[in-house]
């Protein structure tokens, strides 16, 4: 039985084959449990699932903020740096003279002028300016003749000598220099400049206000002038003054709680008392301690005499040009002196000059203080009896023939009639004698080279001769007042229309 045990290779083989395929069958599937329909399972790529937060709205778009507050009479208004951009802007080239005498070079600007943001309330009138504030509290006025005529006094960016007849000029807004935006930190975001056609002039620093962020239209305070005379001689016009107020402000409460607001009266004193105008030491402590009289004058004459040790550094002692915010009263417009340890007939107003008398002051040229020159003793000794010289006019010095002339004396020579522009107020009608015929009379000495203009008031001022003989429509000019004179001189510099003329001398 033992060939029926063996297993023949054949029959090992479809074994095999069976078991190989049986492994391969699947197994029946398992009867699947009934889910029920709330427990179904939804398959992503069927019906989305609906979200479970409130979806976030699209973010708004930014409202630009404003930078600038327009307010006046008529209204207000606020502009974001768009709003600005979409006016009518304006470019051109500004620089700065410091009141240290220091050229910041001109640069391209790009802005919107001061009269026509203005002008965005309303129409401006000639009685009208506006009040540039900063984001500091500083501010300053500019007239309706600056905003419309341009009529700032402008300098030679290169040696910083004031021009005679400066270039068009205007006041703009400026957002943007040099193809970019201004340097926040150091001018804010909007500057006032002054800005002409081409890189040929600057103009006074004190107009360049930074950090801009209003501007106020009102109606305008009349300009004027206020003479300081000591060491040297000086004149201060409203925005200069309205300039230092911005960094020196002094006020005073006096005893009706009325504030009165100003600057130092030792701070004009340090001014004029030695060279030294602003830089530097400007006040001389030591001048003043040792002693000297200060006067403060009022425009019909009065006048007090203070002496100058216990003004030293005494803040409390001001010229005022505001009391309770508002420009002076007309008894004591435009400037009046107040303070703690002052009596009541010392609180000078209308003041318009300050005089300190001091050893080697400045003076009137009425008595002059210059040794001759050796080249002009003929002509100094022909002027020798200028002493006797009276009149409304005298012109003495380095002349052959000293004039005295009364108002009707002048009025009996050829008499002219012109319409001159004044660098600072505009333009005016003029009646008077040309400078040109009174030298012609007092036939000047060769050596001549300078003329000293002096008003009654003590206040000079200095031009070369030629430039003076070289002016056609120069004249000394009558007034409503008879037997004041002033003097028209267009084309020269603003210092040069000096009121209340009184001598002309030759040097």
């Amino acid at each position: 039985m033992k060939a029926s045990a063996t297993v023949s290779p054949l029959c090992l083989l479809l074994l095999v084959a069976q078991l190989v395929l049986g492994g391969c069958v699947a197994a029946p599937a398992p009867t699947p449990t009934p889910v029920p329909p709330a427990a179904a399972v939804v398959l992503p790529s069927a019906t989305p699932v609906p979200p479970t937060t409130t979806p976030v709205p699209p973010t708004a778009p930014s409202v630009p903020q404003p930078i600038l507050e327009i307010v006046g009479p008529s209204g207000s208004k606020s502009l974001s740096l768009e709003d600005l951009k979409k006016l009518d802007v304006i470019e051109g080239e500004a620089g700065f003279k410091s009141s240290t005498g220091k050229i910041t070079p001109p640069l391209p600007h790009r802005g919107v002028s001061l009269k026509a943001l203005a002008e965005l309330l309303g129409s401006v009138d000639p009685g009208m300016g506006v009040n540039v504030v900063a984001e500091d509290g500083y501010s300053i006025t500019f007239s309706y003749d600056q905003l419309t005529n341009g009529s700032f006094i402008a300098y030679d960016p290169a040696t910083g000598d004031e021009l005679k007849s400066p270039g068009s000029l205007t006041a703009m807004l400026a957002f943007e220099r040099d193809g970019q935006p201004l340097p926040e930190d150091f001018d804010g975001a909007l500057r006032v400049v002054i800005i002409s056609p081409k890189r040929d002039q600057v103009t006074d620093g004190h107009w360049s206000v930074k950090w801009v962020n209003k501007l106020e239209v009102k109606p305008l305070v009349a300009d004027w002038t206020l003479a300081l005379n000591g060491g040297i001689q000086a004149a201060i016009d409203r925005a200069t003054f309205e300039s230092c107020v911005g960094c020196h402000k002094a006020t005073w409460t006096d005893d009706k709680a009325q504030v009165w607001t100003g600057i130092p009266l030792w701070m004009l004193m340090g001014y004029v008392d030695d060279e030294v105008k602003h830089q530097g030491p400007a006040f001389n402590e030591d001048l003043a301690k040792a002693g000297y009289k200060v006067e403060v004058v009022a425009e019909d004459g009065y006048k007090v005499s203070l002496d100058s040790a216990p003004l030293a550094r005494q803040n409390e002692v001001l010229v005022a040009f505001l009391v309770n915010d508002n420009p002076l009263p007309e008894q004591y417009f435009p400037l009046r002196l107040v303070g703690a340890s002052l009596k009541k007939n010392e609180m000078v107003g209308a003041i318009s000059e300050i005089a300190l008398k001091v050893e080697g002051a400045a003076v009137s040229t009425a008595q002059p203080t210059e040794a001759p020159e050796p080249t002009a003793a003929p002509a100094q000794d022909a002027a020798a009896p200028s002493a006797a010289v009276t009149g409304d006019l005298v012109v003495l010095g380095a002349v052959e023939k000293p004039l005295g002339l009364k108002e009707a004396d002048l009025r009996g020579m050829e008499v002219a009639k012109i319409t001159a522009e004044h660098p600072k107020s505009g333009a005016a009608e003029y009646e008077g004698v040309r400078l040109s015929d009174l030298l012609a009379l007092a036939v000047p000495a060769a050596s001549a080279a300078k003329i000293v203009f002096t008003a009654a008031d003590g206040y000079a001022a200095e031009a070369a001769l030629a430039d003076v003989r070289g002016c056609a429509d120069c004249m000394v000019a009558f007034t409503d007042t008879p037997g004041k004179l002033k003097l028209a001189m267009p084309g020269q510099s603003s210092s040069l229309w000096v009121k209340d003329v009184a001598q002309i001398e030759l040097k």
